[in-house]
């Protein structure tokens, strides 16, 4: 929220409780014992340690008045110390009362919790991968938190995808500092942390780093992250509530544009999969409402106080946590209400096995263009709050089964011929029916390239929807046996170097690049590479992949549509 400024230094209070760092069993040390200074105290936070420490005690009793005033909400959560838990990292009196709501639940821990794991974005100095620092303590005016040097040796030592050493983005960043007071105050001066900033990274690689830490029972996970910044209030509230109910429901993928630590948040989310657990809503506010929040007492999207100036731009916040042996028993209603859309999915209607979709199509009756497009034209129409003749996605899927089988697809926006967003998957994780919908809407509004698609722009938006069949392993060892495997108009290709570097390219795209060496060149640049980069090793993973394509701008919505197909 605040733009960080120069240092300020702690009190004399603060400068006696300091202590010597540890140097950690590293084969070639390259921690030094160095203390970090706080960047942000005295904007963020207060420099004082008295007055920091009342705004905190002051924010933890407002979030337990509003616990005990809203039982609903505690008799639905589990009992004991939370795992994990999602805080916000914005100026304490913009976004203090979402934190406290998930600190007063880790208060439980403490005694128990001896290591804090803090997972934050980068405001000011990318990364690739995710970075710990040389440091050996963080100070803040509390006191020096110590840094569990051994711990980052040895994961570094465990080789885990993307664990690095970088200095730079720790220097100035905000989104870590700002919960080791938190962190001092509730859990104790003797907690150690481990300070992370993730980068461009998968959430495949986050959540093996979390799941190595999650390992120790003395241990919580810390996720820092704000939601939508700078939209107007009544804007804001809309998205953030999609973004809470999408996160609540362990949706893949969260975007930086829908919460600045997307990336920290989709490692929660894989690991959480992963472990069967579920992420639970606490309470939700934005920089507009005053520390004011809105409970999630049992339903999604929590009801909000009411707004000052609906049109003041605004920063989101929300926090949640995550608990040890808690499986999910409403996942399904969740999900649901993160796409505003139904499949209707329930055993009865369902057939007792059905197939795939299959990207050429062969699985999908004749009418599946027209059908397709009228379920995406329906659930943009709805999303942009616009009354449209065409039936409800969940009425298209109750007239058409075919749609609950499971499916991945791409949707692709155009705006008078010009790219207007595109979003989709590669991996099967829903019905087709619900991934055409959900894809169609992420695409008009979370595209992080676009602004959101407005009302007045629907009658010029045209929609393409790919559906894509099972990727396929590619055996090429070399960029060039790569190039030469390919079928130019008919595949579509992933490449993944194991390091964060990770795209795909549609068939389409042939269109636009026919040679095998600039498609390939044009996508390495996508995945954030040199497009000249070589590889002889088998050090690149690739998979090709086909689809169905169906296209609004080349034949007229509800008329006769034709597939056009990518294998020839």
């Amino acid at each position: 929220m605040t733009t960080p400024q120069e240092h300020t230094p702690g009190s004399e209070a603060a400068a006696e409780t300091k202590q010597e760092a540890h140097i950690p069993r590293c084969v070639t040390p390259i921690w030094q014992g160095a203390t970090r200074k706080p960047a942000v105290a005295g904007t963020f936070y207060p420099a004082d340690p008295d007055a920091l420490r009342r705004l905190i005690d002051r924010q933890l009793a407002y979030a337990h008045t509003m616990l005990e005033h809203h039982h609903t909400l505690l008799e639905r959560l589990p009992q004991g110390t939370p795992k994990a838990v999602i805080v916000p990292h914005a100026g304490y009196v913009y976004s203090g009362t979402t934190a406290a709501l998930a600190y007063s639940l880790l208060a439980r821990g403490r005694g128990s919790i001896r290591r804090a794991v803090i997972i934050g974005p980068t405001h000011r100095v990318p990364v690739r991968g995710t970075a710990c620092c040389t440091a050996g303590a963080f100070q803040t005016p509390l006191g020096v938190a110590q840094v569990d040097t051994d711990a980052e040796c040895d994961a570094l030592h465990a080789q885990l995808p993307g664990f690095i050493v970088n200095d730079d983005t720790h220097e100035r960043e905000h989104a870590v500092e700002v919960h080791v007071p938190w962190i001092q105050h509730v859990l104790g001066p003797h907690v150690t942390i481990i300070a992370l900033n993730a980068g461009d990274t998968t959430p495949h690689d986050l959540s093996a780093i979390i799941d190595y830490f999650w390992a120790d029972r003395a241990t919580v996970i810390i996720i820092s992250s704000d939601l939508s910044h700078y939209h107007p209030e009544h804007l804001a509230r809309r998205l953030d509530d999609d973004t809470i109910a999408r996160i609540s429901a362990s949706t893949l993928p969260i975007v930086p544009a829908q919460a600045c630590g997307a990336y920290p948040i989709n490692g929660l989310i894989a690991c959480c999969r992963h472990r069967g657990l579920a992420i639970r809503p606490l309470g939700c506010a934005t920089s507009g409402d005053r520390g004011v929040l809105a409970l999630a007492d049992g339903s999604l999207p929590m009801r909000r106080p009411d707004t000052t100036d609906p049109d003041q731009a605004v920063v989101g916040y929300a926090s949640w946590a995550v608990w040890d042996d808690d499986y999910p028993t409403d996942h399904q209603s969740a999900e649901h209400a993160a796409s505003a859309f139904s499949t209707s999915r329930e055993s009865e209607h369902a057939p007792a096995a059905v197939p795939s979709v299959d990207g050429c199509g062969k699985d999908l009756p004749q009418e599946a263009g027209e059908v397709i497009l009228g379920l995406a034209r329906a659930a943009l129409a709805r999303h942009l709050g616009i009354d449209a003749d065409e039936p409800s996605a969940m009425e298209t899927t109750r007239l058409h089964p075919w749609l609950r089988r499971d499916g991945a697809s791409f949707v692709t926006l155009r705006e008078h011929g010009e790219l207007r967003g595109c979003i989709g998957s590669l991996e099967v994780t829903r019905s087709l029916g619900e991934d055409v919908a959900c894809h169609c809407v992420d695409a008009a509004s979370r595209d992080p390239r676009f602004r959101p698609v407005e009302p007045w722009e629907y009658p010029a938006i045209s929609i393409e929807v790919s559906v894509l069949s099972t990727p396929r392993m590619c055996e090429a060892a070399s960029r060039r046996q790569l190039e030469a495997s390919l079928q130019p108009y008919r595949d579509g290709l992933v490449i993944d170097d194991g390091h964060g570097h990770r795209a795909t390219f549609l068939p389409q795209v042939w269109q636009q690049l026919p040679n095998p060496h600039d498609f390939v060149g044009h996508l390495l640049v996508k995945a954030g590479l040199d497009r000249e980069t070589d590889w002889q090793d088998s050090r690149f993973a690739a998979w090709t992949y086909t689809v169905s394509a169906y296209d609004e701008m080349h034949t007229p919505y509800r008329r006769s549509t034709q597939e056009r197909s990518h294998h020839a």
